[in-house]
């Protein structure tokens, strides 16, 4: 069997993807600073992904994939908040990794298009500060990270019960996309394509992910659904 690590696991797409990979009959270690209940296949942890010693402790042991979904919720935080939590504790989830022999699979939740303007970017950054370069940091940081990794770059995200009438294919394309308000991407669907990410994308692979019904699916994707 395999076993997986979801960091930012108590809320978001990071709760969704436990509750698949529960449901899927794969162990899975959820890591947050607010634990889940234990089940048969959830392992609850509690750690902060700034203290670099808890999230050593959390990441102890051998995973097939460790997914990063982590994100600062707090609105007009501050510059050293958001690089507090979004860069440096990516980067104490790296290091942790690192240190064991059999290198897990990185699977960063990322947002599309962090590398080109928009005025969506400049609305964020004044929300959360410095949001948009943390996420090209730690994007950079991983690439030169020496481990097996995909990043998953996600449109706007909407819960289910946000989206009405039929449900749209989803789209998965290498990373070319501005970032604005009209793609969106929901939660559960968001999930799936992380973990068929883990499961079957290539290593060293980045894509943008969005509902469009002439959505473009690449062979890695088609695969793992077999």
């Amino acid at each position: 069997m395999k076993k997986f690590a979801v960091i930012g696991a108590s809320s978001g797409t990071g709760l969704e993807i436990v509750r698949l990979l529960a449901s899927s009959g794969q162990h899975v270690r959820a890591i947050s600073r607010r634990p889940l209940p234990a089940t048969e296949l959830i392992e609850p942890y509690s750690a902060d992904v700034t203290e670099p010693n808890a999230i050593a402790r959390a990441l102890d042991g051998d995973f097939d994939a460790v997914f990063f979904t982590a994100d600062i919720h707090k609105r007009f935080a501050s510059r050293q908040e958001v690089r507090s939590l979004m860069f440096d504790g990516f980067m104490n989830s790296i290091h942790a990794a690192k240190k064991h022999t059999k290198h897990p699979k990185i699977v960063l939740l990322s947002v599309i298009g962090p590398d080109k303007p928009s005025w969506v970017w400049h609305l964020l950054n004044l929300a959360k500060r410095g949001m948009q370069k943390n996420v090209v940091d730690r994007e950079a940081a991983l690439a030169q990270s020496g481990l097996p990794y995909v990043i998953v770059r996600a449109a706007r995200l909407v819960n289910a019960d946000d989206t009405t009438g039929q449900a749209r294919a989803i789209a998965v394309t290498p990373a070319t996309h501005r970032l604005d308000m009209k793609r969106t991407i929901a939660r559960r669907e968001l999930a799936k394509t992380l973990m068929a990410a883990a499961k079957s994308a290539p290593h060293g692979s980045i894509w943008d992910v969005f509902e469009d019904d002439d959505g473009s699916i690449p062979v890695w994707l088609r695969a793992s659904s077999q």
